[in-house]
Order: structure tokens, then sequence, then C-alpha cells
């Protein structure tokens, strides 16, 4: 239908023209010094649109061919990029299957002319990584560095990831230059958390603690296990029980009741041997919650009465009558009453439900405090036997 319309107008067009030229509505007397032309108006007006139909056919011949080089340029340019865009699948192809150092070769292959030329020589460091040519990984980062200077953030980022294995120190440095040069970037700051807490940096993350709360947008579940777990560290970093203390302190009620962060002050207590109200922290938590971290623990507190200790103990049994740990505790805390008969039972079974070299040597411990030598060396013959069997 289109079609039919527009040879339809140009039929059209075509009869007015020819009546138009049919007609005689005047003639036209052009003269120049002793030339004279006489024509009539339709010639005349047909030769002015053929006049200008050739000056704009000329213009445009004059603008296509001064535009011909730019164009062929851009026409090149589409060919690499086409040309990089298929290296670059094939790059990330050879990726997925494994194929380190021909993903290198792909990626690197049409880089500089690629519109994601960042990508290729990123994802080619990668590759020169996991081959652990780390000379080829650093000289691709310097080459995006060079070719993308307003990409420097993104390229730190994957040299920090990069590095924080083999070189975590390096890798912390690196962050930390990204972090104060962009610290609002999420990505920065989430990597650079997470290098801190693997290198145990506790100072350093409790200062950026009011970044991460702002920035990192974590739920409240994870910044309390983020919280705990930089408690954790500066628990385990005081360097002497002034210090312990005054970080004890600080903890919020709930935070002394963890499991995890106990654990860290009750070994600290135990490595200076500072025991007093040990028993009495973990007694409290394990009524809120059962760790057999803490049982573990309780039974390596000597001081104080270890009967009363026991009987405390003892009623953890209904609740847990299969906790390896519990029994070892048990024992233990009967060795130290001179409960011997009791000890000698609690460790048999806790020996029964899990079998280990510190319940054998606790075992043997207890006979020569009891003076039976004899015995303790039958137990230690045992924990070889035991230990020695094929799983």
């Amino acid at each position: 239908m289109k079609t039919f319309i527009v040879w339809g107008l140009v039929l059209l067009a075509a009869v007015s023209l020819t009546t138009f030229a049919l007609l005689d509505i005047g003639r036209v007397n052009i003269r120049w010094d002793v030339w004279e032309i006489q024509t009539s108006v339709s010639l005349m007006l047909a030769l002015l649109v053929v006049v200008l139909v050739f000056w704009v056919m000329l213009v445009r011949g004059w603008v296509w061919l001064r535009g011909l080089p730019q164009a062929w340029r851009r026409y090149r340019q589409t060919k690499r990029y086409q040309k990089a865009q298929v290296t670059l699948s094939k790059g990330l192809i050879a990726q997925e299957e494994a194929n380190w150092a021909q993903a290198e070769k792909h990626l690197l292959h049409s880089a500089k002319f690629s519109e994601n030329g960042l990508m290729h020589y990123l994802t080619a460091a990668k590759m020169a990584d996991m081959q652990q040519a780390t000379a080829r990984r650093d000289q691709y980062l310097a080459q995006a560095r060079a070719q993308y200077p307003d990409d420097l953030v993104t390229i730190g980022l994957v040299e920090a990831r990069l590095l924080k294995t083999n070189d975590p120190l390096t890798a912390l440095v690196i962050l930390a230059e990204l972090h104060r040069s962009a610290p609002r970037h999420k990505a920065v700051l989430s990597e650079y958390v997470g290098l801190l807490r693997a290198q145990k940096q506790a100072d350093t993350l409790l200062a950026l603690m009011p970044q991460i709360k702002k920035i990192l947008g974590l739920s409240r579940d994870e910044l309390d296990e983020l919280e705990e777990a930089m408690s954790a560290m500066r628990l385990q970093q005081a360097p002497d029980m002034a210090s312990l203390q005054a970080i004890w302190q600080t903890l919020a009620a709930k935070q002394t009741r963890s499991p995890r962060l106990l654990s860290e002050y009750v070994q600290a207590c135990l490595r200076a041997n500072e025991l007093n109200g040990l028993s009495q922290l973990i007694e409290k938590a394990l009524k809120a919650q059962w760790d057999e971290g803490l049982v573990y623990l309780y039974g390596r507190i000597e001081y104080g009465p270890a009967y009363d200790r026991l009987k405390t103990a003892q009623t953890w049994l209904k609740a847990h009558p299969d906790s390896a740990v519990l029994f070892l505790t048990l024992g233990r805390l009967a060795c130290q009453s001179q409960l011997w008969g009791q000890a000698h039972g609690y460790f048999r079974e806790s020996l029964k439900r899990q079998p280990s070299l510190e319940t054998f040597h606790a075992f043997a411990q207890c006979y020569e405090a009891e003076g039976d030598d004899s015995q303790a060396a039958l137990v230690y013959k045992q924990a070889m036997l035991a230990l020695d069997k094929p799983t």
C-alpha cells in the first residue's frame, strides 16, 4: 500500500510538471553585451531546478569527501572493537575452562583497541596470578594504570585482592591508601575490613567502626558479629592483665556472656594464672547458652574447691549425656578432688565417645597424681595403640 501511494504521488508530480511545461505562461529574455538568450519561463525554471540539484549534490559530495578520512577511522575503530569483543569472549570462555594461559593470551590480543580495555588488563592480571606469574601480573596492572588513570580505585582494588593471600601487608597498604582517597567507596571499605579481620588488626577496625556502621549497611546481626570478632581480637592481643581487665570492663553485659569472648578472656587469665572468679563467669554463661569450649575451660581451672565445681558440672550431665568434653571436664574435676574411681570412670566415658590424645594424657596424669605409675604407663600405651589405628 505504501509503495502504491508513493508511485501515485510521483505520477501526479510528473503530470503536473508536464502540464506546466506545455502551458506557455511567458517568455524570458536575457541580454549580456551582444549576447541575447530567449526562452520560455518553464524551461528557465527547469534549468534553475537542475542547477540547484547539481549544486546540492556538489556540496554533499564535498562534505562526504572531507569526512571520508574520519569515517574510515570510525570504520576501522568499529572493526577493532568487534575483534576485541570476540577475543574478550574467547578469553572469558577459556577462564571458565580453567585454561589460564589461553585466557591470558586472548585477553591481551586486542586490549589496546577494546572499549573494555580495562577489563582485558585486569582479567589478564588475574590469569597471570593464577599461573603464579607475578611479573606479568604486575606488568598488566601497570599498563592498566597508565592507560586508565581515571580508574585507579578499581585497579587498586583488584591488585589488593590478588595480593591478599601471599602478600597481605602490601594489600593492606594499598587498601588503606584507596580508603584514604575514596573514603565512601563501599567495595574498598568492605575489602579493607575483611583483610583487617584476617590480619587481626583490632585497633584499626575499632577506629573504622563509625564509617563501617554508616557506609557498609550491615544488618544488626552482621554488625554484632563484627564487633564481637573485634573484641575477641583485642582480648587476644592484650599485652598484660591490666589491659585485659580494662578491655573486659568496656564490654556490655551481653558480650561478657558470649562464649567466644568469654573463652578468650578465660584463656588469657589462665595464661596469666589469674583464676579468681572464672568458674562463676563460665557457670553464668552456660546457664544462658551451652558451649563445649567453655565446658572444656571449666575443667582447666584449678582454683578453690574442685569438689564444688564437680557437683555443678554433674548437673549438666542430664541435658548433655553424650558430651565427650563434659566427661573430660568431670574426670579432671574428680581427679582434682581425689575421687580417683569417679575420675577413671569419667575419662573412660569420654574416650568411649571421642578418643583424643588430650583425654588419654589427662587420664594418665590422674593415675600419676594417684601414685599409680604402672597404670599411667598402660594408659599411654593404650593411647598409642588407639591413635595409631587407621581411620
